[in-house]
């Protein structure tokens, strides 16, 4: 773990007017490893709080020592509010999300394409993914990438193949999954894992034609549909 910058949380007024402030201190560490900082705030561990009581021209040279000795200044509000999530009660009262909002201005997604390349039937399905969905402006993420990105955004496909079994035809399935971190509003302490898109689609036993990459196509034509309707401009 690497020390990181103290971050000057909160300015408390004193009780009595004086030429004094209250400043809580708070110091964390993010992982040595990290890549990007900045993205690996809300990974950071709380390693001490400290209350200082200091005049005016106390603060200026406090200030002053951390602007000379910090790596990284002008940290923004957004990076800080990932430390400190919001109460049950101010969650419990945002109204729900339009179902395909979380497509909107999507950071990326990692997508894991080895049992695809390994399968016969699949070996050519992750080649077209990448080129459809990249087209759109989905972008896929490197592992470093992905473990810095809040969420850690994950794609997956899945196949199954046909059986039969005493005269009874179970049809093969292709389905697509988008999979992102979200927290509980009752508990934003637990996190769990949340389909965020899905869609799937089974092999057409009324047409001989019809194979596990049409299903791949239509899956595909699905997500560009909805992607273009959550990130279009109107």
């Amino acid at each position: 773990m690497a020390s990181f910058l103290g971050l000057i949380l909160s300015l408390m007024v004193p009780r009595i007017a004086v030429a004094e402030d209250w400043l809580l201190v708070e110091t964390r560490k993010v992982p040595g490893s990290c890549a990007h900082p900045l993205l690996c705030l809300p990974k950071s561990e709380l390693a001490s709080r400290h209350l200082l009581k200091l005049t005016r021209k106390n603060q200026n040279s406090f200030f002053g020592f951390l602007k000379s000795v910090a790596s990284v200044s002008g940290i923004p509000d957004a990076a800080v509010a990932g430390l400190h999530p919001p109460e049950p009660q101010a969650l419990h009262k945002l109204d729900l999300a339009p179902k395909l909002r979380p497509l909107v201005d999507h950071p990326g997604v990692y997508f894991d394409t080895v049992k695809l390349d390994e399968g016969e039937v699949t070996a050519e399905f992750s080649e077209y993914v990448k080129r459809k969905l990249g087209a759109l402006g989905l972008k896929f993420l490197t592992e470093e990438e992905w473990e810095a990105t809040p969420g850690k955004p994950t794609l997956s496909i899945r196949y199954a193949a046909r059986l039969e079994s005493a005269g009874c035809i179970v049809p093969f399935s292709v389905s697509m999954t988008l999979k992102e971190e979200v927290v509980l509003v009752r508990d934003p302490s637990q996190k769990i894992s949340a389909t965020i898109w899905t869609y799937s689609r089974r092999q057409n036993l009324a047409n001989t034609n019809y194979g596990p990459t049409n299903s791949l196509w239509e899956i595909v034509a699905k997500f560009e549909k909805d992607w273009r309707e959550a990130n279009s401009a109107g």
